[in-house]
């Protein structure tokens, strides 16, 4: 059976479309597996500082300063009556993790 010309454009076009959004998936995917690969890089450089220190006795400058990168400090909040001020701290390597009461309550929520 032979393609009519109307037909081919049809399959041509669709065959198109379809290259083009296996291109842009691609592009995307190749972004996520990049940013994956730079998370488990991070992930092993903090693992080999956590090695040097697997039972500090004392917290030391030297020992602050490779585990952690920066620490933001919020202004206080004073609206339920008590003086709340939220501190970030930013981990070298891994970032932020979230320690706040509200955060372990909602672990504690979560896995139970």
């Amino acid at each position: 059976m032979k393609l009519n010309a109307e037909r081919f454009a049809k399959l041509s076009v669709g065959y198109e479309k379809e290259q083009a959004d296996l291109k842009q998936s691609v592009e995307t995917l190749r972004a996520i597996v990049d940013a994956v690969k730079t998370q488990a890089v991070n992930v092993q450089s903090f693992l080999k500082i956590v090695k040097k220190y697997t039972e500090p006795t004392e917290l030391t400058p030297t020992i602050l300063r490779e585990f952690v990168e920066k620490v933001v400090v919020h202004a206080p909040d004073k609206s339920s009556g008590h003086r709340v001020q939220r501190i970030d701290v930013h981990y070298t390597f891994i970032g932020e993790i979230d320690l706040s009461p509200e955060y372990s309550k909602y672990e504690k929520e979560t896995t139970a």
